[in-house]
């Protein structure tokens, strides 16, 4: 019964120790939702790019009824979100912190494996 437990609980402690702190733009790997930050370097149209001192990726964040993102060049935030799989490194973004405290939530992210948060992050 002991045994189990630790199993357990060893199992808890990996997966969540995946969502913890700010994980590096070239360190970013499938599946666990991570929190990545830096600064806006470009806007599109469905997302941003996202740069800090390790390089760039684009994070896809479309809002629903064609809404803005509300974001501007060379602002700094901080993504939870998970990367996606495939040839482009595209990272989902779920919820975007500005450094105001103010947070944008897009409320239809890409299924993934890892865990999924519907509301706000701290």
């Amino acid at each position: 019964m002991k045994t189990r437990y630790l199993y357990l609980l060893a199992g808890v402690i990996l997966i969540t120790s995946g969502c913890a702190g700010t994980t590096p733009i070239k360190n970013l790997a499938l599946p666990p939702v991570s929190t990545i930050e830096g600064t806006v370097t470009q806007l599109e149209q469905n997302g941003f790019t996202l740069a800090d001192n390790t390089g760039s990726i684009f994070v896809r964040a479309k809002l629903l009824e064609h809404k803005k993102l509300n974001l501007s060049p060379d602002e700094k935030v901080k993504v939870y979100g998970n990367l996606q799989g495939g040839q482009e490194k595209i990272f989902d973004g779920y919820v975007i912190e500005k450094s105001t405290g103010d947070q944008i939530i897009v409320s239809n992210p890409t299924p993934h494996f890892g865990f999924v948060i519907q509301s706000a992050f701290k």
